[in-house]
């Protein structure tokens, strides 16, 4: 099972899985150990943000009419 689907279900797995060499690496790793890959960035909070605009709309939406 690839590290992106147990992440989609909530896993509290403290790895990820490399995408060049497929090794299974800390998820506080900039660098696999392994071949070298350099993970870029996680971006946090981005879908958090994106599901309170719609939320926060759809507000406004109601109270509006």
């Amino acid at each position: 099972m690839s590290a992106y689907i147990r992440d989609m279900f909530g896993s509290r797995n403290k790895t990820k899985e490399c995408p060049s060499c497929a090794m299974e690496v800390s998820r506080d790793e900039e660098e696999c150990r392994y071949c070298h890959y350099e993970f870029p960035p996680e971006q946090k909070g981005t879908m958090a943000m994106a599901w309170a605009f719609i939320i926060l709309i759809i507000i406004w939406l109601i109270t509006r009419f």
